[in-house]
């Protein structure tokens, strides 16, 4: 979730001083396609959305899906149709959102288990952004395909933010509960003051003590797994001794060994120690990111990037070896052009390479449901700008452009799509007088240098909230 993070960052650097009018007159300046030259460009590489093989991204290991907006019904129903299609007719098997780890898992016992509702799997992924219809619409569509499917074709699904404590707790605590009940209250006791309800408002040696006694849970964590390895491997070792030939030494040696690293995990679920481990490294790095001040976005984005490997990675050793990501443009985007550090996309491309595949999407006019800065409240905001890229899709109301093959088409495209335009983009948190500076929402990008593909929206609609 981007919380208008241009005002933590490039914004920031225009200064207080600077005056509304002044504001809105750069910004009627910058207007007229951003000032590049539009006009000859051709949309004959467009493709309906909903007719797109997605054959180009299904080459990929990681799909990134990103979204202009946070608060529009258009830009979570390209998420659907990308993830139905990537599901059905490409064999991926992993989804990650841009939503809290241990809410996701929340969500997750109902998509893969079908306890509770959609509707309640929505709000448990931890933001107001998916508290709508059309995020429960997509929970349930995944819950619907994994009902019917043989367990190898099942969709996992997972959260890659690491912003709440609540639901994390709650995983960590019943998994003690069931391999070291002896660590349930230690454990409860000293991450207490870390909770959903005071994140924002814990602050000063209350907040610093705090995350100092998560990062002591999870070095605790880690230092019981490894004596349980440690007392394995002497265990085997002493077995060996015991064992007639060399063979059946290195069985017993592997053998106790396994049976030390599954010791603190429930019998029967592999990865369980890892997933425990996980979460108490979200709750501590979470206390982290409210420690961390002017950090807090980069430390977001490197840790956010770091949870979507550690994923694909586990997913891998599954068999499921392709992911879909899905978050903001702004962390999807492989240049990292909202931000002055390495973002998210810019470190995913990094790992990835060819590997990763960036689908960025733009509007025209958007009308979209977001916190008010002001009044902490949510509500409606109208925003517009002259896009340049719409002239690349024609009168396409939701169309996908490969970029590759856009630029093979026609000179002029290449032109435009290697030259830095302006794209909408807009987090959780906007205000009124914003929709007079398009500056405010708007993220000057290369789209050849961003993205892979880009689906364009002319006229953009607000989410049903839940």
């Amino acid at each position: 979730m981007i919380r208008h993070r241009r005002r933590l960052d490039r914004r920031a650097t225009l200064g207080p001083v600077r005056t509304i009018l002044g504001a809105v007159t750069i910004a009627v300046l910058a207007a007229g396609c951003g000032g590049v030259d539009a006009s000859h460009v051709t949309a004959a590489a467009v493709v309906p959305l909903d007719e797109a093989p997605l054959t180009d991204a299904a080459a990929a290991r990681v799909v990134g899906v990103g979204e202009a907006t946070h608060g529009n019904k258009e830009f979570v129903q390209v998420r659907k149709l990308i993830i139905q299609k990537l599901v059905r007719e490409h064999g991926f098997r992993t989804v990650a959102l841009e939503a809290d780890f241990g809410g996701t898992a929340a969500a997750a016992d109902y998509v893969m288990g079908g306890r509770g509702s959609a509707e309640d799997a929505a709000k448990a992924l931890g933001f107001d952004i998916y508290r709508t219809r059309e995020t429960a619409d997509l929970l349930k569509w995944l819950h619907d395909h994994n009902e019917t499917a043989a367990d190898r074709d099942k969709v996992h699904l997972y959260g890659f933010d690491l912003q709440r404590y609540d639901h994390n707790k709650q995983r960590l605590l019943s998994y003690l509960a069931e391999v070291d009940p002896a660590q349930v209250k230690p454990v409860r006791t000293a991450l207490a003051d870390l909770t959903d309800a005071n994140r924002q408002t814990l602050s000063g040696e209350r907040l610093a003590t705090a995350a100092k006694a998560a990062e002591q849970v999870v070095t605790q964590l880690k230092a019981k797994q490894q004596a349980y390895e440690r007392a394995g491997v002497k265990a085997g070792q002493q077995a060996g001794e015991r064992a007639d030939s060399k063979g059946e030494r290195q069985a017993q040696e592997r053998g106790s060994l396994e049976a030390g690293r599954r010791a603190y995990a429930p019998a029967g679920s592999a990865g369980a120690f890892a997933l425990a481990l996980h979460h108490a490294e979200t709750i501590q790095r979470s206390a982290q990111l409210q420690t961390s001040g002017t950090g807090y976005a980069r430390k977001r984005d490197a840790w956010m990037a770091a949870n979507i490997t550690w994923i694909a990675d586990r997913e891998a050793a599954q068999g499921r070896k392709k992911v879909i990501v899905a978050g903001h443009d702004g962390h999807i985007d492989k240049s990292g052009a909202a931000f002055s550090f390495p973002s998210m996309g810019p470190r995913l491309a990094e790992t990835y390479g060819d590997d990763y595949f960036a689908i960025g999407t733009d509007f025209g006019t958007s009308t979209f449901i977001s916190r008010d800065d002001g009044s902490g409240e949510r509500r409606r905001f109208t925003v517009t700008h002259d896009a340049p890229l719409a002239k690349l899709f024609g009168r396409e109301p939701m169309g996908y452009l490969n970029l590759a093959e856009a630029v093979a088409a026609d000179p002029a495209n290449r032109r435009l799509l290697a030259s830095e335009v302006p794209m909408g983009s807009v987090g959780d948190g906007f205000r009124s007088v914003y929709t007079a500076m398009s500056w405010t929402y708007t993220v000057k990008t290369v789209p050849t240098k961003a993205y892979d593909a880009v689906v364009f929206v002319p006229k953009a609609t607000p989410v049903s909230p839940l």
